[in-house]
């Protein structure tokens, strides 16, 4: 008998959603072939790997991303490197740990990427409002044992000539917590802007970002093992964005992320801390500021 499921709704609903908009997006580019076509590549370095509040690497990252576009199509690859022996993997130890195998030169996830993520979406503007729908997939190598790939459906909608240009994100995971027996994971990103003009040469302006996040009991349960909902992070970024030729650009930036309410009980500790039994509540390191720099080409 088919089975009608939560996923097999979200996917027909996402070609609905793809299908409604890229039609006559498409059909507008074809006299200009070279305009639909895009291309776009940056290197990050980050002081701190922070994803929704959650501190998953006390330490310095290095994180590539690769985007290719044809209309409002975009297909983009990004991926996170630890460049300390900060997190484990697995039969991937660090030398905190007293159950390491003796002998053994321990790294843990150092030089190797502890996460990669697969998007594919479409985006589409309208006279005032943007709309952008797409999946997200969340793959760990190092630790495909332990922890599972999974697949979030997001859509996002943006008030562009609005102050501040306010956006909305709904994601919804459609693969683990969907299929685990518990409620689907959730979570909500209300976020805002503001870039300020600079007279410069190079520097081309001060861009001003704030997120607030919330989330379900069923991410709180993927995530935590908890049940708890409600306001989840904030996260306040500051940017200066250079411009290096037609092509490149880099920007420094400096941010301050923050689990809230119940969640700061639930902050990711660092396991060499953890170790060492140095590593204190998890509330002591819900916030944090954190920084660096990223370089971009697009064309």
């Amino acid at each position: 008998m088919y089975r009608v499921t939560a996923k097999k709704v979200v996917t027909v609903l996402t070609v609905l959603l793809l299908s409604v908009f890229a039609v006559p997006a498409l059909a507008q580019d074809d006299d200009s072939e070279e305009s639909i076509y895009s291309f776009g590549g940056d290197v990050g370095l980050a002081s701190k790997y922070i994803w929704r509040g959650q501190l998953l690497t006390n330490a310095p990252s290095l994180q590539p991303s690769v985007t290719v576009g044809i209309g409002g199509f975009s297909f983009n690859v990004w991926g996170t490197m630890d460049l300390s022996s900060v997190n484990e993997g697995d039969g991937l130890f660090i030398p905190e740990n007293p159950d390491a195998p003796a002998g053994g030169n321990h790294n843990g996830l150092n030089g190797k990427f502890s996460e990669v993520d697969y998007t594919f979406s479409y985006a589409h503007s309208f006279e005032k409002v943007s709309i952008d729908v797409g999946t997200i997939t969340y793959a760990f190598p190092q630790r495909a044992a332990s922890l599972a790939t999974t697949t979030e459906l997001y859509l996002s909608t943006s008030l562009d000539t609005a102050p501040l240009a306010p956006s909305l994100t709904l994601y919804i995971d459609i693969d683990e917590t969907s299929g685990s027996g518990g409620s689907t994971g959730v979570y909500f990103a209300l976020a805002a802007g503001h870039s300020f003009a600079v007279d410069h040469p190079v520097l081309t302006g001060v861009d001003l970002s704030f997120s607030l996040g919330f989330a379900n009991s069923g991410f709180s349960e993927f995530s935590y093992g908890a049940s708890d909902s409600g306001a989840h992070d904030v996260n306040f970024t500051v940017s200066f964005p250079f411009a290096a030729g037609d092509n490149w650009s880099f920007a420094p930036f400096v941010s301050f992320s923050g689990l809230v309410g119940p969640f700061k009980d639930y902050q990711f500790l660092d396991p060499r801390e953890s170790y060492l039994g140095t590593a204190g509540l998890p509330s002591d390191s819900a916030a944090t500021v954190w920084g660096g720099v990223s370089l971009s080409l697009a064309f």
